[in-house]
């Protein structure tokens, strides 16, 4: 088994190792560093001796490599390589001695019992974190435990959008959106809810007056509870300008939640919002939108001051571009991050063969493990 090719994914922190070999469709196998690695093939014992590297998911042709986000591809790539057998040379591209700085993505849960929050889990790679909320949530959870036979066994996390920057001020930022959301009053109302076993409503329509409340406490909270349609297109804009970036990330996820065309001239206004996390979130939204109507305004994105933007932007040119983000792309191909230069020259590559991008590697896994099922 070796190396045709490698390809980047929608995630940073995992690869696509095209391979000359194919496994049946019906078969899937999922390899994990917790896993028994003494009863794994020789080949994937060999992978899991490389230092960072954490998953490994074998489907059809090709292996979905899953890294720690602190440990660089760079150095990661040119060992699987040699594992493996290649004739590929990752583009001409050399092994870095310094490890770069880690995209930073954090993937955000949240425990709840009975839609009322109980604690924050972050994951940063292979490192969880447990983030507390104020006291009142405790007591909350605890009045509401008496509506239940079994609150330990009721008690679920709920995942929450992906963050990017450092973990604990990730854990900061949404322990403190939790504490705006959920205040005494709204807390209360859980309770009485979980003893009739029922789901909050939201109290009322949020408008534009809403969003002149001086306290970005109450806006927060009144977006939260929000279930957005095109209706709300007003409220929305009007929201990608409130001086909180909690809530203008908020809006922009709203926006992709709609996934209508119409939402697209808001979404190019927070792809250029001055904190990243909202231009990041701008473009995963336009990215799952997928018109070639973004093209230019994701050209721009290239040239982004954050590379998680960069490669977010680069992503969506490989994935929908055409011959016209070609100059822009050529410009971009010297990137000084790795994972941004390997997306760039393989939208580049895709534009100049004339050929649609397959769709993602996590599309192609969930077709194979479709067909497994259906067997």
């Amino acid at each position: 088994m070796r190396i045709v090719s490698i390809e980047p994914t929608p995630s940073p922190n995992s690869m696509k190792i095209n391979l000359d070999e194919s496994l049946p469709q019906s078969e899937t196998y999922n390899y994990t560093k917790d896993g028994d690695i003494s009863s794994f093939p020789s080949w994937a014992r060999q992978l899991f001796d490389i230092n960072g590297v954490k998953g490994i998911y074998h489907v059809l042709d090709f292996l979905a490599l899953e890294r720690h986000p602190k440990v660089s591809w760079e150095d990661i790539l040119p060992e699987v390589r040699d594992a493996l057998g290649s004739d590929e040379g990752l583009q001409g591209e050399a092994s870095r001695e310094e490890p770069e700085e880690s995209f930073g993505e954090v993937q955000v849960f949240i425990q709840k019992f009975r839609n009322i929050p109980m604690q924050i889990k972050l994951q940063d790679g292979e490192t969880e974190t447990r983030v507390a909320l104020p006291e009142r949530f405790t007591n909350a959870a605890m009045k509401a435990s008496e509506a239940s036979e079994n609150m330990i066994m009721e008690r679920k996390w709920e995942e929450d959008a992906s963050r990017y920057g450092d973990a604990e001020e990730v854990g900061r930022q949404v322990q403190e959106e939790i504490s705006a959301s959920y205040d005494e009053e709204r807390l209360a109302r859980l309770v009485e809810l979980a003893f009739r076993n029922e789901t909050e409503k939201q109290e009322s329509p949020v408008t534009l007056s809403t969003l002149d409340d001086s306290d970005w406490r109450i806006r927060y909270q009144a977006l939260d509870q929000m279930h957005p349609t095109l209706e709300d297109l007003p409220v929305l804009h009007k929201a990608l300008h409130d001086e909180k970036a909690s809530i203008r990330r908020l809006a922009t996820a709203y926006l992709g939640m709609i996934e209508d065309e119409e939402v697209l001239p808001y979404l190019y206004e927070a792809l250029f919002d001055k904190t990243v996390t909202v231009r990041r979130t701008a473009g995963d939204c336009i990215s799952d939108i997928g018109s070639t109507d973004a093209i230019p305004h994701m050209i721009k994105s290239l040239k982004d001051p954050s590379k998680i933007v960069r490669w977010r932007a680069a992503m969506y040119l490989y994935e929908v571009g055409d011959e016209t983000a070609l100059p822009a792309l050529q410009e971009a191909k010297d990137d000084p991050e790795f994972e941004v230069r390997l997306q760039i020259r393989m939208a580049i590559e895709r534009i100049e063969g004339g050929h649609a991008a397959e769709g993602s590697v996590w599309y192609q896994m969930t077709q194979a493990t479709k067909t497994k099922e259906n067997k």
